[in-house]
């Protein structure tokens, strides 16, 4: 009986425990019901659709901004503030039923980082969310850090009349290289050289190329160039060093051979990817008798011979004869391997790659870090592999040799 009556007793307690958490739980609704009347009492509060991807272009002493319109019609135009608000300007927006995409160029900006708002509003003074971002605008103190891309040497070569540039590296800013100069006809030609993608690396970045070749040059003229820089991949203007004249060109004359004695590739067997290879190891480096790969062979872009030298040989040095457009290759490169015999699954060595175009006497030589000594390779084949431009491409190689000089 005591027991019945304690939990009677209890129950009585929690019930009213629960009656005054109620009663403190309505008022506190009512309170908060009033204070979201209050809020309110103009009207529901309505917001416009914000801006979608925006983006922000670096420019010199300007910059644009671009953002997409998604899904709102009401919209009618957009507001940007910068400069901490104590700038801003409104553009009018008429909305489509799809996406749109709005452009902005403001000018006459101080170089410096600067951060926008960006607003969309209705006709009923509705406005969106913000949108911020970020962007630099440049101006002459990065104009004055840029410099022309330092140049090696200027070689013309007679033989067809043209000038090949060979240069020292550049920043990766360097967007363009531009060259002036004067033809045959006297006409002014210019010449434009962009970053390229590497054909064996497709992952890197596209790069310079470390030679540009000035086709149908006249003698006894200079020329002009100079190099152009984006400060960040999406700028939208490109920043130019002034022109800087040429006037060293050299004069290329031909190295002496070295006896054919001493040619380790001399009227050895040749195989290669089409045509016969006969002609690129018997002695004539004139393009009477030449290596044409065939038009099949050139549709995946890569041809390619290589030269059995019957036995495995100490060598250093190959050069490799060019007659018909150069120019239009994207790259070659010299592979040996020591294997008794090729087959299908033979690892071949890489001893030289080239990207662009080759020299018509494109000689490579095995040295050290420094260039101060000769590196001996062990091989018995020595593998020419080239990529050419299109399928129309039609070169002409008309000799290897393989040495082991003496000395540099």
């Amino acid at each position: 009986m005591k027991l019945a009556m304690r939990y009677k007793k209890w129950g009585n307690g929690i019930s009213l425990l629960l009656l005054v958490l109620t009663g403190g739980l309505l008022a506190s609704c009512d309170k908060m019901d009033a204070n979201y009347k209050d809020f309110v009492k103009d009207g529901e509060i309505v917001y416009t659709g914000r801006v979608d991807s925006l983006r922000v272009f670096s420019g010199r002493n300007r910059l644009q901004l671009q953002w997409l319109l998604v899904s709102d019609p009401k919209i009618t135009k957009c507001k940007v503030f910068w400069n901490q608000r104590k700038d801003s300007v409104i553009i009018p927006v008429k909305k489509t039923a799809a996406t749109d995409t709005i452009k902005h160029l403001i000018s006459n900006m101080a170089p410096g980082v600067y951060a926008f708002e960006v607003y969309t509003y209705d006709d009923l003074g509705h406005n969106s969310s913000k949108a911020e971002i970020t962007g630099t605008v440049y101006g002459d103190s990065y104009a004055e850090s840029i410099f022309n891309r330092p140049l090696d040497s200027a070689i013309y070569y007679p033989s067809n009349k043209r000038v090949v540039l060979k240069w020292f590296g550049v920043s990766e800013q360097a967007t363009i290289v531009e060259v002036k100069y004067t033809s045959i006809d006297g006409t002014e030609k210019t010449v434009k050289q962009v970053p390229v993608a590497n054909p064996n690396m497709p992952n890197d970045k596209p790069a310079m190329l470390d030679s540009l070749v000035l086709p149908g040059y006249k003698t006894g003229t200079t020329f002009t160039y100079r190099t152009g820089y984006k400060p960040v991949p999406t700028a939208m203007d490109v920043f130019y060093t002034p022109f800087t004249e040429v006037t060293n060109i050299i004069l290329y004359v031909p190295p002496k051979p070295p006896s054919k004695d001493e040619n380790f590739a001399l009227s050895k067997k040749v195989t290669t990817s089409s045509s016969s290879g006969t002609p690129l190891t018997d002695g004539d480096r004139s393009n009477t008798n030449k290596w044409q790969p065939s038009s099949g062979d050139r549709a995946d872009l890569n041809v390619w011979f290589y030269v059995d030298l019957g036995a495995v040989k100490d060598f250093n040095t190959t050069q490799v004869y060019f007659t018909k457009d150069p120019a239009k290759i994207t790259y070659y490169e010299v592979l040996y391997t020591d294997a008794a015999t090729i087959a299908t699954d033979t690892k071949w060595k890489r001893a030289y790659i080239k990207f662009g175009q080759p020299d018509d006497e494109d000689i490579y030589i095995s040295a050290n870090t420094d260039n101060t000594a000769l590196v001996n390779l062990k091989g018995r084949y020595i593998k020419i592999n080239i990529g050419v431009r299109d399928e129309a491409t039609n070169i002409n190689v008309s000799e290897i040799e393989v040495y082991k000089k003496d000395k540099l």
